[in-house]
């Protein structure tokens, strides 16, 4: 170490051109580093989806979803599933428990999933699995008009997305809520009876006209030629001309056209978008990984502008969601809280150490970020909010060992030591605590690396990038501190006058020394209090996203109408669009919007689904003195009020890791009935308990269908199979696609059914029998009945569950709520048959706050030992350690000042702490030692302990809170709690332990001064 320093100061000037070289290099890293809102997450989640066509809920139940539960349930490292079963349609979700090898179970998800086809329904489509759920659009524009319909803004839409295809950093584009259309055949079943022909065999007919078969080749003037045979149709009327039947009597033709219309129409699968209540399709585009999103953004947003200048005046372009204008204002706004705490923390070393010192110790700031950003760039860091934070975060303690290692050797030169010497010698003393102090500080956020969630993941570049600068922290310490020091510092020969601050601490230290059983219940006292404060100022896992975007769920009670459900929009729209503060919305029916945020919930396809995306003047709202919270409560109340046969639920956009509705039981069963009454019983207990708000249920109430009986004795003497019966029930109600239509460069599905709508006309269907060829009418081998079914059957974990949920009104807890509720359902008789599970805020707090905690003990370990190893004394060791409840009191108090609840990030600004706040009890108990070794009582030491380190204790502790300010006035909803959390603790600890500390070490050790004293120190 010594020959280091000595060698870093000879060779000054190339230590200095190499530092220059790496803070050019960290300038370079910080403009190429990748920026993004927010951090990438592998989630271990996937979505299995399947249609079988005309099968009902339970069909889909008993023989899709079922099959596809027990595949999942033998998957390495399955955690849980939850599935709905919909009419022809089954959607499960499957997730994973955060330790699993995701890449490898994925592989083998897929592979399971292929071998499961097989076993299947024929008529079931292949089943798709999508793995990458956290997909999420990086741009979305609408393109929307009164004027023009769906087809003409589609045009627009491809125009501009050519131009966007030429933008490197663009890896994919989607156009979405396109009206894709087809031909729509028709059959007029009546018609269709008078000849012997069956939808089935229409159906083969088009598909047999439109083939293209390889013809071969010939020879031609000795070469060989091609044949191709034009297969395909290329109009409606090649389709109308069809001949399907010929009279044997006088030869006249029938055609297609004769009992069908053909024509173009719209896919009935197709969702509508809307923005502003205008036609509107959507431009969405995803960032490639890697990538400076924000020098992209500017290329995309002048293509746009230059583009639409060139389009008529009706046509607007709006930007729903643009993730490098996001990603800009919060890296820029995160980048000035890091240049002002800078400065600050360079005014207070500048006040505590004079201007001399504060130049050489504020030099480790700058040094140390930038170097950092060369680390972060090296080990494929991206720049966003979490990260940034992370410095802000690091920034106060990054010149605490610039601070001792400078105080350090100023020391030696005013005792008129060589200042070559003194450099190399007053960083040689320190080097060792300093070191020890970096490695607990290390040791303390080392755990939080390991953390066995998604929300451990999500936060994983806080601790990572606050220990890497903590690292580069220490070498620039040692090199580049003592080699500025060595140019700059000279001896100090004016005494410093004692402050009334140090003053006031030594007349307190006195006081506890003397009256140590009163600082002892006080302790106690403030304990009991700061317990209570706990329970006072709430619980939160992560807070809502700081954004001016909220979404709403629109669901129809009318199960399959797609129209009804537009007219419950339509209400929806005309509220959105008499409110003040809703700038524009952005409408989906049929679907929910693409995900435009890392968090928002997956959506199912459904006729009775529509979503809308709104962004709110936030501001104008709160200069005019409404809170985000109340003006959202006010809109759901409009809602509710103007919106019937549905629900709207209005919702924040979350961060961290998503719940959805903070309030969630799920009532699991295998009768449906009970299930229902259990969550019926639920929602009104819920209703009794106050805070609750939109409460509801994930469960549809029986609808009535016809169901048709087959009279199997009468349908065998006719030779007429089940699956003939069927398959033309299917081909006349719900159609089917065969074959496609090539017109000017574009292609078209050809979907053949009937015009059948009422039960008569179905009961006068003839049905036509494969094995005998004759057709009998529906009505003579069939009965049509009422009967009725759960239009959605929904599972958790291969259980029949039903989910009732409920959001929480501004000023009441989710925790308190179902805590109020587990107190009801066991004073309660109605789910004897049926099981209850939380499954809400609460219990994501008790997962993650457990995880956290176990961190916590990892630290306090490592820092134990740490401690041990230095002072090779167990009392020492623990007498320090009890800085900790010291910094846990002063947390919880300025959370609860400062009106913030104790969430995820709060809880690890208080973890982070415990290897921060015991460097000062470092300190002291290291000055203590040192000053009974040179013959002091254990009294005179502690009080000379307190006098001679006050300085550096308090000018360490102010530059780490005051490099904390800017974080807690940025308002930060996500990063104010941690910073109000490491704030506070550390400002209360370091208080307390000039007091406390020396007080505990006099009361622990007071028995070595009986014994054998302290060995003088080697010189």
């Amino acid at each position: 170490m010594k020959t280091i320093i000595r060698t870093a100061i000879k060779y000054k000037k190339i230590t200095l051109m190499v530092l220059a070289i790496l803070l050019l290099m960290g300038v370079y890293s910080y403009y190429i580093m990748p920026r993004q809102e927010f951090p990438e997450i592998n989630a271990p989640v996937a979505l299995v989806t399947v249609q079988y066509p005309g099968a009902s809920p339970a069909d889909i139940e008993s023989l899709v979803t079922s099959k596809i539960e027990e595949r999942l349930q033998t998957l390495e490292g399955y955690d849980y599933s939850y599935s709905k079963s919909l009419n022809s349609f089954s959607v499960t979700v499957v997730r994973l428990t955060v330790d699993a090898d995701i890449d490898k179970t994925w592989s083998d998800l897929r592979q399971e999933m292929n071998d499961l086809q097989s076993e299947l329904p024929n008529q079931t489509e292949e089943i798709d699995v999508n793995t990458d759920v956290v997909k999420t659009a990086g741009i979305m524009v609408s393109i929307s008009s009164k004027e023009f319909d769906y087809e003409t803004l589609e045009t627009y839409a491809k125009d501009l997305e050519m131009d966007l295809k030429k933008v490197k950093g663009l890896s994919t584009i989607d156009i979405v809520g396109k009206q894709e259309k087809e031909v729509k055949v028709i059959l007029d079943y009546q018609q269709l009876n008078r000849f012997d022909l069956s939808i089935n065999e229409v159906l083969q007919l088009i598909e047999s006209n439109s083939v293209e078969i390889p013809s071969g080749s010939i020879k031609e003037d000795g070469k060989s030629v091609m044949i191709k045979t034009e297969g395909s149709f290329v109009n409606l009327d090649e389709i109308r001309n069809l001949t399907i039947a010929i009279s044997e009597e006088n030869g006249s033709i029938a055609k297609l056209g004769d009992i069908a219309t053909v024509e173009y129409g719209v896919e009935d699968s197709n969702y509508k978008i809307r923005h502003n209540g205008e036609n509107a399709i959507l431009l969405v585009g995803y960032f490639k990984e890697n990538e400076n999103i924000v020098l992209i953004g500017d290329e995309i947003e002048k293509m746009i502008d230059n583009f639409g200048k060139n389009m008529p005046e009706s046509v607007q372009f709006s930007k729903i969601s643009f993730q490098p204008t996001n990603v800009d204002e919060a890296i820029t706004n995160f980048s000035l809280n890091l240049l002002q705490g800078v400065f600050f923390v360079i005014i207070v070393v500048l006040i505590g150490m004079g201007f001399r010192n504060a130049i050489i110790v504020s030099f480790a700031i700058p040094s140390t970020i930038l170097i950092t950003f060369n680390m972060m760039n090296l080990f494929g860091f991206k720049l966003h909010q979490i990260s940034i934070a992370a410095l802000i975060v690091a920034l106060g303690m990054l010149v605490d060992n610039a601070i001792v290692i400078n105080d350090s050797i100023q020391v030696k030169l005013d005792e008129g030591m060589d200042k070559l010497q003194a450099c190399v010698l007053g960083t040689r003393e320190v080097a060792i605590p300093v070191f020890t102090s970096t490695l607990t500080t290390i040791a303390a956020f080392l755990p939080l690396l390991m953390l066995p969630s998604v929300a451990g993941e999500y936060i994983k570049s806080l601790p990572s990038i606050i220990m890497m600068s903590l690292l580069v922290s220490y070498i620039v310490a040692i090199i580049i501190t003592p080699t500025i020091s060595y140019i700059f510092l000279k001896e100090i020969k004016k005494e410093q006058k004692k402050s009334h601050i140090r003053k006031m601490f030594n007349q307190m230290l006195k006081f506890s020394l003397n009256h140590r059983k009163t600082v002892a219940l006080a302790v106690v006292i403030l304990i009991i209090v700061t317990v209570n404060v706990v329970l006072a100022i709430g619980l939160q896992f992560f807070p809502y996203a700081d954004t001016d975007l909220i979404y709403l769920d629109v669901n129809n009670d009318e199960s399959g109408s797609m129209d009804s459900t537009e007219k419950i929009i339509n209400n929806v729209e005309s509220v959105l669009a008499s409110d003040e503060y809703v700038l524009d919305y952005t409408t989906a029916i049929g679907n929910g919007l693409p995900k435009f945020y890392n968090t928002m919930p997956l959506p199912s396809p459904s006729d009775s689904y529509g979503q809308l995306v709104v962004k709110i003047a936030v501001d104008q709202a709160f200069e005019e003195g409404l809170s985000f919270e109340k003006y959202l409560e006010g809109l759901q109340n409009r809602l509710d009020k103007n919106v019937i046969n549905g629900q709207v639920i209005v919702n924040r956009i979350e961060q961290g890791e998503p719940i959805g509705h903070p309030v969630r039981i799920r009532v699991l069963g295998d009768n449906i009935d009970e299930l229902n009454h259990g969550a019926t019983t639920l929602k009104n207990m819920l209703d009794d308990i106050n805070g609750t708000v939109n409460i509801g249920d994930d469960f549809l109430d029986q609808r009535y269908q016809f169901q048709i009986d087959i009279d199997d004795d009468y349908a065998n003497i006719l030779g007429l199979t089940k699956y003939d019966l069927q398959n033309e029930v299917s081909l006349a109600l719900r159609g089917r696609s065969t074959s496609v239509l090539r017109s000017e460069g574009k292609e078209y599905n050809i979907l053949v059914k009937s015009n059948i709508e009422k039960k008569e006309d179905l009961e006068n269907l003839l049905i036509k029998s494969s094995l005998s060829g004759n057709k009998v009418l529906l009505k003579d081998v069939a009965t049509m009945g009422l009967i009725s079914e759960y239009p959605e059957i929904t599972k958790y974990n291969a259980e029949k569950s039903i989910l009732v949920y409920s959001d929480v009104r501004p000023g009441y807890s989710s925790v308190e709520i179902e805590r109020r509720l587990g107190n009801l359902i066991e004073g309660s008789d109605a789910f004897r048959n049926v099981t209850i599970v939380f499954d809400g805020e609460r219990e994501k707090i008790i997962e993650n706050f457990g995880n956290v905690t176990i961190s916590a003990i990892f630290a306090i370990i490592l820092v134990f030992l740490i401690l041990l190893f230095q002072f090779k004394s167990y009392l020492r060791t623990l007498v320090i350690l009890f800085t900790i409840p010291l910094s846990t009191i002063g947390s919880i108090l300025g959370l609860y000042i400062f009106n913030q609840k104790l969430s995820f990030l709060a809880f690890l600004g208080i973890v982070s702490l415990l290897g921060i706040v015991v460097n000062n009890a470092i300190v002291l108990v290291d000055f203590i030692d040192s000053e009974r070794k040179n013959g002091k009582d254990i009294k005179e030491a502690c009080l000379g302990a307190v006098e001679k380190r006050f300085r550096p204790i308090i000018l360490t502790t102010a530059t780490t809170v005051i490099g904390l300010m800017p974080l807690v006035y940025s308002r930060s909803v996500m990063f104010m709690p941690l910073a109000v959390a490491l704030l506070s603790g550390l400002l209360v600890s370091t208080v307390l332990t000039l007091v406390i500390i020396p007080t505990v070490y006099y009361q622990a050790l007071k028995h070595e001064c009986q014994e054998e004293p302290l060995k003088p120190a080697k010189n």
